[in-house]
């Protein structure tokens, strides 16, 4: 019997801490289960679990193991599935997700080059809230995803690469006080209206204003939610409000616009691309070794 094989009996047993619940699951009798176990714990030199008392509990050397293992099958799952992809001649499709100003400014490059290695691959390009990007990640609808970091909090199930890492600005219209000037103290900001650019669901407008704001002293500011940074432009040029602006868009702007940074602040945004771990898809993979490799050329020109 393979040692894979021993590792699926095993965890299920682990999981379950019940012979005969592992053995249903399985598809094998309690027996076979039992004499497997026993042959893995021969084989290992310590004891996977202690039984006694018509309970099974999983030894400290058991749980640790047991952490590893699942983490070993995964990987194992995720390579067969990339492989056996690759022996079909399946193409490296790639499915991306995309959520903030960056996409627009860096994802181009990372694209033209990842089709210069792939000309077969076909793009798919979709874009939404970062929930929603989070969500196709985790479901498996969507290979890679590039959104920001604020206020994200992400488990091990993921593997990231920063593309970029930008300090917080705003900017104000022409008729603000604040026109004009490089640097602005966060108590001058005390009561302005703050347009922020994101997902329209209930959810989101749920939310509470991120602990950023907070730290500023603006967390009685009135916060307007805006779909668009164009929404979140024209409500400023009217001077009614001021609107973080994202990262490498100040060029964009119309002339009236009025960029800014909060005296004093070092809280910077990092723009992230996604993928699950262990890796589960073909097109992941070397879309990150294609971000991967560039990062480490343009760190090099540094």
């Amino acid at each position: 019997m393979s040692s894979f094989r021993r590792i699926e009996y095993f965890l299920s047993v682990a999981k379950h801490l019940n012979f005969t619940k592992a053995a249903r699951e399985c598809f094998v009798a309690q027996a076979a289960i039992s004499q497997q176990i026993k042959q893995f714990e021969e084989e290992l030199g310590f004891k996977l679990f202690e039984r006694g008392g018509g309970s099974v509990k999983l030894t400290p050397a058991g749980a640790f193991f047991a952490r590893q293992c699942q983490s070993i099958l995964s990987q194992y799952t995720g390579a067969v599935k990339q492989a056996r992809s690759i022996a079909d001649g399946e193409k490296r499709d790639l499915r991306l997700g995309i959520h903030g100003p960056y996409a627009q400014e860096g994802i181009p490059h990372y694209l033209r080059l990842f089709k210069q290695m792939h000309p077969e691959a076909n793009l798919t390009l979709k874009d939404g809230s970062r929930d929603a990007m989070l969500q196709g990640l985790a479901d498996e609808e969507l290979d890679v995803v590039i959104v920001p970091d604020f206020g994200l909090h992400l488990d091990e199930g993921y593997e990231e690469l920063e593309l970029s890492s930008e300090q917080v600005r705003f900017m104000t219209g022409p008729h603000s006080a604040l026109a004009g000037r490089q640097f602005v103290s966060s108590e001058e900001l005390t009561g302005q209206t703050i347009f922020r650019v994101e997902d329209q669901s209930d959810d989101a407008k749920s939310q509470p204003l991120p602990e950023y704001y907070t730290r500023l002293g603006l967390a009685n500011n009135p916060v307007q939610r805006v779909n668009t940074l164009l929404e979140a432009t024209i409500l400023v040029q009217a001077g009614l409000g001021i609107a973080p602006l994202p990262g490498g868009m100040e060029q964009k702007l119309a002339r009236d616009v009025s960029v800014f940074s909060i005296e004093g602040d070092s809280f910077r945004i990092r723009t992230l691309a996604l993928r699950k771990m262990p890796p589960v898809s073909v097109a992941a993979d070397h879309f990150f070794q294609v971000i991967r490799e560039d990062l480490e050329a343009r760190e090099n020109e540094a």
